[in-house]
This record gives structure tokens, C-alpha cells and sequence, in this order.
């Protein structure tokens, strides 16, 4: 395997790290092993200097569009067809979800990345200590497990299938992480972990694992065969965590009868439910898992509302805590009763704890900084791992913490308008809840919109630029930069005071990297620009 260092990045331990994890047996198509893979398709792994963040680009804008328009047909229907009002629904926390994503991606390091036009694997180690330091030798080989993965997709005869991002990474994921299962590697539990806690489609790479460990063996088949023809929302319309399926493989040809396998999975502590009428109560027991949770849209969910308690039986357990976003998302006013046989939970201060191996954490999902967030009386507020509150609950969105020790909020106004804002550690309003909208810092600042414009704020809601920035759109400043649209559709960008030095002229998001430069898009030819707005040829 061929690393190029230039800059002197890793050390000798690092380098034989990463080889010694590469040339481990791992049988996968025609391939025996990672480094097979990469000496095979004459990939190159080039250790780059720098702490990049993840570009957007248009994914998930495109995604939001039509899932807009999505729901658009579906409430003019629900206007004559009342029956199409919990699909609407359903789409609305759909696109809510997207929304929080985009905002995760774009502020997610970028610790690798495969470039197809020079077929390598560029690995960013500056920016996976930046991340945790102590951490290294698990970034360094899940991060190059996942673009393998990448570099495989795009192996001759495939590479002409365009990239789909809702479903090349989740699958990169599921795919680094099958290799670490498979080669009995020690950093498979944490690269698990990390992947569930991401905030973006990532983290469905996990369910995915969970499907497969649950019995679902035709996914590992999938991840062979692709990359394929596919919708890039395919996985969207599943919540990310059902792959597409063969038609070729619904059914059997039993000597001329054609039969549909019923599988049956055999568990000691099968998910069961009760559902009682007078009081309101919805029961839930046995082994769950964020897959059976998500699904589960039927039956008891047609009198969700009507739901007033949640009593979670003797032998109720969830696989992790993103199993349960189910109940804290849809249950926010019940009230929680927990069997006191239950070996797995209990209640600390009104909310569920989990026990394992003597240590009491709590059940919700976490929003960093060793915080988890908690439903109560229809809002969400912020704990600390032993149930005291931080952030009261008062709020009816609330993001995870950045580096600088804040995290962003929302509040609806009306049911129709939400104001952001940030809190800080010790649950004070930092930045006050009353913007539009609030993107994250970069160097201190950020662009924020407020009364319909847009402006530029610091940590401490000190105005850099006023709010006199009049674009329809406005997005995060990231490398110093942040792009702009005019009312004519066209792109620009602003630098971190306000002033603009890319004017908006363009077809497409003009988005600087760390080195000064951008990829744009003008009557049909794309090119790169410097930070002056000069043409590089």
C-alpha cells in the first residue's frame, strides 16, 4: 500500500498501524483484504495536512425540495382527503430532521475523503487529533476502512453511477464497520458508538449493522454489488435503514410452487405492547431496537394521541439510546412509569436512567458534552448524566454542543414560525431566541437572519454587521467565507465582516476550502476560482 506523507503527519507507528489493519485477512467480493483493494484499483493513500470541514454542497438541499414538494401534493389532497393528513405529518418531521442534518453535515470535520479524479484516499489526521486526540489509532483506521469503501464503490465498470450521498455513506459506514466485525478488530465498539451518535445520514450506517447482525445477510450482499443505478433519496423514503431489495429475491420456487419466505427471528424477549383505553396507557416490553421503534406505525400509533402514559414492562430493553427517539419524540406529555423488576432502568428526578455494569446514565439521546436531552410537558431541556437539570425545558428544538461550549435552540411561535438562539453550558441564553435563523461559528462569528435579513453576530450576540444584508438565502461561514443567493438565483459570497468579494454571479454555492479556493458553476461550465474571484485555468 503506497502512503504518501510528504508533510511528516504520522508517525512509523501510525504508518504500520494502518498497514498491518489493511493486510488483514478480510474476504470481500473477489478481494482478500483492504490493502488488496487499494493495490488492486491502484488507489493511493495521501496523508493531507489540515482540519477541513464537510462541504453540503446541493444533497440536502435537494432532498428538502422534494420533500417539499412532497408534501405540497399531499396536503392539497388532505385538503378533500382528511386520510392524507399523517402522511403530511410524517413528511413535516421528515424535513425537520433534514434541516438538522444539513446543519450537522456542514459542521462535521471532514477527517477523509476519496477522490475520484486522482483515485485516492486522503486522510486528515491534524483534524482527527482536533477531534480527540486520544482517539487516533481509531480514526485512523475506521476513517480509512470507510474510504475504502468509497474507493471500492467507484471500482471500473461502476464508477460511471453517480454519487448518491444518502446512501454511499451510510453504506461506507456499514461497510467499515462489517470490517471491523468481521477482522475482530478492538476498535469495533467505538467506531459503532461513533457512528451511531452522528447527526447526519452517517448514522444510519449503523442501523444498517443492526439489521444485519439482527439475520439480514442480504445487505452484505448489496454492499458487494454496489455502487448501482439508484434514486439518491432511495434511503430517505426509509428512514435510511431499509436498503433496497431485489425483486429476484421476494419470493421461491419451490419445484414449480412459488412461495414468500415468512422468516421468523428466534429471541429470548420478543418487542410486545399493550395499548389501555380507560387510562390512556401504552405498554412496551421485551428487546427493541431502533429499527422495530421506527416501524413501529401501526396499531398503538393510530391513538398516539390519546396516549397519556408510557410503562415500560419487566424485560423492556433498548439496544442504545437513539432506539428510544421514538418515545421522547411522540410521547412528550406522557408520563413515564418504569417496572420496578426491570434490571435495565429506572427513574432518577422524573426521567428514565440506564443501569449497565453499575453505572446509571440517562436513556435520551445525548447532545454532547456528556448532556442528554429530555422531553417534559411537550418541550426539551438539557441534563446532566446524573438527572440534574441544566437547560430548563422549555424549548421545542435543541441541537448538540460545539467546541465553544454552546449549543443552538429553537422556540415555535404559532405553530408556524421558530426563532434559534444559543444556550451555554450552564443553561444560560447566550445568544437571545429571537433569529430566524442562527448557523454556527466559525473564529467566533457566525451569519445569523433576523426580521427577514441577514447580518453577522459574535459568541457574546455583539453585531459585527448589521441586518442589512438582503438575500434570500444565506448560508454558514466556513473558511472565512459565506455564500449568498440574490434574487435572481444567482450565488455569490460575503467574507466573515460582511463584505462582499465574490459578487452573485453565479449558477451554483460558491463554498471556499482551507486553501482559498471554489468550485463553481456559470452558464453551464464549471471551474475553480480563487478568493478574489479570479478564474484558475
Amino acid at each position: 500500500m503506497n502512503i504518501i506523507d510528504q508533510n511528516a503527519l504520522l508517525t512509523s507507528k501510525q504508518k504500520a498501524l494502518l498497514r498491518e489493519n489493511a493486510n488483514k485477512t478480510y474476504s470481500f467480493s473477489d478481494f482478500i483484504s483492504l490493502d488488496d483493494i487499494v493495490k488492486r484499483l491502484k488507489v493511493d493513500v495521501i496523508i493531507e495536512p489540515g482540519t477541513p470541514m464537510r462541504s453540503v454542497d446541493d444533497y440536502y438541499e435537494k432532498a428538502i425540495k422534494y420533500w417539499r414538494s412532497m408534501y405540497e401534493q399531499l396536503y392539497k389532497k388532505s385538503q378533500e382527503d382528511k386520510s392524507f393528513w399523517a402522511e403530511c405529518q410524517k413528511i413535516e418531521i421528515k424535513l425537520g430532521k433534514l434541516k438538522v442534518e444539513r446543519e450537522a453535515h456542514s459542521s462535521m470535520r471532514l477527517l477523509g475523503l476519496y477522490d475520484s479524479q486522482k483515485n485516492a484516499i486522503k486522510l486528515f489526521p491534524e483534524a482527527m487529533a482536533k477531534a480527540d486526540a486520544s482517539k487516533m489509532d481509531e480514526y485512523l483506521v475506521s476513517t480509512f476502512a470507510h474510504e475504502v469503501m468509497h474507493a471500492y464503490f467507484n471500482r471500473p465498470g461502476h464508477e460511471k453511477y453517480p454519487y448518491a450521498m444518502f446512501v454511499e455513506e451510510p453504506l461506507a459506514e456499514f461497510g467499515m464497520l462489517l470490517y471491523l466485525w468481521r477482522t475482530n478488530s478492538p476498535y469495533y465498539e467505538w467506531a459503532l458508538n461513533d457512528v451511531r451518535s452522528k447527526k447526519n445520514c452517517y448514522r444510519y450506517g449503523a442501523a444498517i449493522m443492526d439489521q444485519f447482525s439482527d439475520g439480514d445477510r442480504s445487505l452484505e450482499q448489496y454492499l458487494k454489488e454496489y455502487k448501482i443505478p439508484i434514486d439518491e433519496n432511495e434511503m430517505l423514503s426509509n428512514n435510511g435503514i431499509t436498503m433496497p431489495t431485489d425483486p429476484a429475491v421476494k419470493s421461491v420456487d419451490m419445484n414449480g410452487r412459488v412461495i414468500i419466505p415468512q422468516w421468523q427471528y428466534i429471541i429470548k424477549n420478543p418487542p410486545r405492547y399493550f395499548y389501555d383505553e380507560p387510562t390512556g396507557t401504552l405498554g412496551l416490553d421485551g428487546e427493541w431496537n431502533d429499527i422495530k421503534l421506527h416501524n413501529y406505525d401501526s396499531h398503538a400509533l393510530r391513538t398516539i394521541h390519546r396516549v397519556k402514559n408510557l410503562y415500560l414492562g419487566d424485560n423492556f430493553f433498548a439496544e442504545d439510546r437513539n432506539s428510544m427517539y421514538f418515545p421522547h419524540n411522540y410521547l412528550k406529555d406522557c408520563n413515564i412509569v418504569v417496572s420496578p423488576a426491570n434490571q435495565y432502568y429506572k427513574m432518577v428526578n422524573g426521567i428514565v436512567m440506564s443501569i449497565s455494569n453499575g453505572e446509571v446514565a440517562p436513556i435520551y439521546e445525548t447532545c454532547g458534552c456528556d448532556k442528554y436531552l429530555i422531553p417534559k410537558n411537550g418541550k426539551i431541556g438539557v441534563y446532566d448524566c446524573h438527572g440534574t437539570q441544566i437547560v430548563p425545558c422549555k424549548y421545542d428544538f435543541i441541537w448538540s454542543f460545539h467546541e465553544n461550549g454552546l449549543c443552538m435552540v429553537s422556540l415555535d411561535v404559532a405553530g408556524e414560525r421558530s426563532f434559534c438562539g444559543y444556550v451555554n453550558e450552564q443553561g444560560k441564553e447566550q445568544i437571545p431566541v429571537e433569529y430566524e435563523y442562527v448557523y454556527s461559528f466559525e473564529n467566533g462569528v457566525t451569519t445569523a437572519k433576523k426580521d427577514g435579513r441577514y447580518g453577522i453576530i459574535d459568541e457574546h450576540n455583539n453585531i459585527v454587521h448589521p441586518f442589512d444584508l438582503d438575500y434570500p438565502d444565506m448560508r454558514a461561514i466556513r473558511n472565512g467565507f459565506a455564500t449568498m443567493k440574490d434574487q435572481n438565483g444567482k450565488w455569490g459570497a460575503i467574507d466573515s465582516t460582511g463584505k462582499v468579494v465574490i459578487p452573485c454571479i453565479y449558477d451554483s454555492l460558491v463554498i471556499f476550502d482551507e486553501t482559498g479556493l471554489a468550485k463553481v458553476k456559470q452558464n453551464g461550465e464549471e471551474f475553480t476560482i480563487d478568493k478574489f474571484g479570479n478564474k484558475l485555468v
